[in-house]
């Protein structure tokens, strides 16, 4: 008798445990914002240049940065290919093979935790060859996009900066995080 009334016991408390355990971290990704790492610009704002000779890369591109600049989180301004902050890119076909299944991919280098040159590639091989649609591309840009202001993943799947995402735009939960990128010191992150 005790034993089924211990086991039923146990069964709703480990049941309660784990419902709120799922709504509680459900919340917590809802109320956040998406983290970043320790490197950033010295300013909310960096120049840029498109180096690739697709007109359509070069759109997704230019689609990309503007979204990002209409939330006023961040700037970015266009350069000159021997100034610019960012370069922004697309892969050949033998660059394509050395990203194995990355359909985007940020690459930078950064001096006392200040981001100083960065490349971000889009890989149209894989974005062809998974069936992209133009607003994947552009979201996987935005994504790009992100890692270039310092964000890192999400967790949530309701953001931009999700690792898997093609299908998400900017959410709020993103331009929180990079206004919280630019008021926190660099060398200091949010993950």
């Amino acid at each position: 008798m005790i034993k089924g009334w211990y086991r039923g016991i146990l069964t709703i408390v480990t049941t309660l445990v784990l419902f709120f355990t799922q709504v509680g971290g459900n919340l917590a990704l809802a109320a956040g914002v998406t983290p970043f790492g320790p490197e950033r610009f010295a300013h909310a704002s960096a120049t840029y240049v498109i180096t690739t000779k697709s007109r359509y890369y070069r759109r997704i591109w230019q689609s990309a940065i503007s979204a990002w600049n209409k939330t006023g989180a961040f700037h970015f301004k266009a350069g000159t290919k021997g100034n610019a902050q960012i370069d922004l890119e697309t892969a050949s076909k033998s660059q394509a093979a050395t990203l194995g299944e990355d359909v985007g991919l940020t690459e930078y280098t950064a001096q006392n935790d200040y981001l100083t040159k960065v490349t971000a590639t889009l890989n149209p091989s894989l974005l062809q060859t998974y069936g992209y649609s133009h607003s994947d591309d552009l979201h996987v840009a935005e994504h790009e996009l992100g890692h270039t202001m310092g964000l890192a993943h999400n967790p949530s799947k309701h953001s931009v900066m999700y690792y898997r995402n093609r299908a998400v735009g900017i959410q709020k939960v993103d331009i929180e995080g990079v206004q919280l990128r630019y008021h926190t010191p660099a060398g200091q992150s949010a993950k």
